[in-house]
């Protein structure tokens, strides 16, 4: 746990004047200046010379500090202005991020030509675009980024060692905003992106909190057809770390699961298919990056459950077989592969099928156990292992699975805790916790899609309500369409955005001046296709209104001009056809990817 002498500072007066910032915290004297002509940050007591401005000038309320960002027209501070409450975790209050700011350290832009304006708003509207994204949460003194488990086993926890500071900075999402604000410990308020629910729950007449927390990873992190596979670092897109704790008066049990991309060197680029098909890259050496990836793993988690649900045919399944090979190849003897075809054995609705992979994950299940401790402290236990669940979003299908997963681990938790009464095995599917647990997991499922992919997640019918629903397939449906259009016209902007605001990529002083900003630089020769393709688009459905319309009956002429249309009309769609990936709209700030 966070002393109260390392507790970040919560409510904070913030001065504006033409020089400075000030930011004055409602239960300390001590506060901070920021020089504005250069970003200068300093920290002051009431012993300082320095005095907090009187009146005269403008005044605001703000409830944490993210950091800075260097932006075309400067430096911007960014603060956190609104929060949600969520609930307790030992007895510290956790917040949802529900409104934030981004202020310019310099006053005016005066000094940017025209294109640079237009450049640093764009910059500005993708910063905008990552914190609006639902949800980021926070604590002043619970330490969301880690697990009870790590928290428990933690040598850097003690009076002196500041919430960051003790945090897993894989988890942290504005650590790269930290690089422009020095660590005053008690001012810079570490972010977690992805899920918190708290609930207050009964079960058979036992008073209990159930908490789930899902963190997103900074590491190879981006949108779902921009950011697939591996990297050379061993970091995997779409990586979630998932906790589920159990408090009750005198325990504290915790159970943890992850999911990531396939660790291997394959993208999905889109290319205005529906559904473009997944490739492995040839050239790079899957193997050690692959073992990079578990090695990490095994020591952050102990032994690995490898779940992959994607299909063994068709599309997946280059997917399915290299993944297979390179574990063999690993030769880790703390890994268990373990291959599930989630749509073939789950066709025509037959979600009860799922309980063929729960069976062959039983063992492997009560060998990891979970992490049991009692309020002051002691151990009784302690997970051994994790599964780590794929699909090919690690989305939809792998929700599911960590869902069942999950619901066993915790009947088995109230079973050692003694909630459960003598031969009762199961949550009552007619239960209000029952229905509290569904819908928790459904949210997961749908926020962690929402942040990936744009949209909620697919199948969560039946994690609400344990079985697939017409209802949930139109969903799906709708979902589907709406990923299409915004994976191939929106997510070069989302992905941007994220290494912008990661600090992925950096604004260096005099962009679009000195030298080129990624924003203008364009192909000349995919601009003219563009243009000529829907100069020519535009001609075409104006000539078809000419035919139709006149003259008033068809002639021979007539059915010249329309064979004419046609003929353009498929020359059109082949060139389209042919350079369709023109209009996708690409990332343009680390273009490489």
């Amino acid at each position: 746990m966070v002393k109260m002498d390392a507790r970040i500072f919560d409510d904070m007066n913030f001065y504006i004047t033409p020089d400075r910032f000030y930011i004055e915290p409602s239960e300390s004297e001590q506060f901070v200046i920021i020089e504005r002509p250069d970003g200068a940050v300093s920290l002051h007591t009431v012993d300082s010379k320095e005095r907090l401005p009187i009146h005269g000038y403008e005044l605001r309320k703000i409830c944490g500090v993210l950091g800075m960002v260097r932006l075309i027209s400067g430096l911007h501070l960014v603060v956190v202005t609104h929060r949600i409450f969520v609930g307790l975790i030992n007895n510290e209050p956790v917040w949802q991020m529900a409104g934030s700011d981004l202020i310019p350290l310099t006053p005016t832009l005066t000094h940017l030509s025209e294109s640079q304006k237009e450049q640093n708003e764009t910059y500005l509207a993708m910063m905008r675009q990552v914190l609006d994204t639902p949800f980021f949460y926070f604590s002043y003194g619970y330490d969301l980024t880690n697990t009870m488990q790590r928290i428990g086993s933690n040598p850097k926890v003690g009076d002196n060692v500041s919430l960051f500071g003790q945090s897993d900075k894989r988890f942290v999402w504005n650590v790269g905003l930290m690089e422009n604000f020095p660590l005053l410990v008690r001012y810079v308020l570490p972010i977690i992106h992805g899920f918190v629910s708290i609930n207050d729950v009964t079960v058979n007449g036992h008073a209990l909190s159930w908490i789930l927390i899902s963190r997103r990873s900074v590491q190879h992190a981006g949108t779902r057809l921009f950011c697939r596979g591996i990297n050379q670092n061993g970091e995997v897109a779409n990586y979630v770390e998932t906790e589920q704790i159990l408090v009750t008066g005198q325990d504290r049990v915790s159970f943890v699961q992850t999911r990531g991309s396939i660790p291997l060197f394959w993208h999905q680029t889109p290319n205005l298919q529906y559904k473009p098909r997944p490739q492995l890259l040839i050239g790079r050496d899957h193997l050690v990056a692959c073992s990079r990836h578990f090695d990490d793993q095994c020591k952050l988690y102990g032994a690995q459950c490898l779940i992959n649900l994607i299909d063994h045919k068709g599309a997946e399944e280059v997917l399915e077989k290299a993944y297979d090979a390179t574990v063999s190849g690993v030769g880790n003897t703390q890994l268990h592969y373990v291959s599930f075809d989630f749509h073939k054995e789950c066709k025509k609705m037959r979600y009860d099928r799922l309980s063929l992979l729960m069976n062959r994950i039983t063992h492997e299940q009560d060998k990891f156990g979970f992490y049991h401790t009692n309020h002051v402290g002691q151990v009784y236990s302690v997970q051994k292992g994790v599964f780590r669940t794929n699909c090919i979003d690690c989305l939809d299908r792998t929700n599911v699975v960590q869902s069942l997963i999950a619901k066993r681990s915790l009947e088995q938790a109230l079973e050692r805790l003694g909630i459960f009464k003598f031969g009762e095995k199961h949550i009552d599917p007619n239960s209000q916790f029952e229905a509290v647990f569904k819908a928790v997991w459904a949210d997961n499922a749908d926020l962690i899609s929402l942040q990936y992919s744009g949209t909620g997640a697919l199948k969560t019918d039946f994690t609400r309500t344990g079985k697939r629903t017409f209802k949930g397939l139109l969903r799906d449906g709708l979902n589907s369409l709406t990923r299409y259009v915004k994976n191939n016209f929106s997510d070069g902007f989302r992905q941007d955005s994220i290494e912008l605001f990661l600090g992925m990529y950096r604004v260096r002083n005099g962009e679009g001046l000195e030298f080129p900003s990624p924003l203008s630089v364009s192909d000349p020769t995919v601009d003219w296709r563009k243009r000529m393709i829907m100069a020519t688009v535009l001609f075409e459905i104006a000539m078809f209104f000419v035919i139709m319309l006149y003259p008033t009956e068809f002639s021979f002429k007539t059915g010249v001009l329309l064979l004419g249309w046609g003929v353009m009309v498929l020359f059109t769609h082949r060139f389209f056809v042919k350079h369709r990936s023109d209009f996708v709209d690409r990332p343009k700030l680390l273009s490489k990817k």
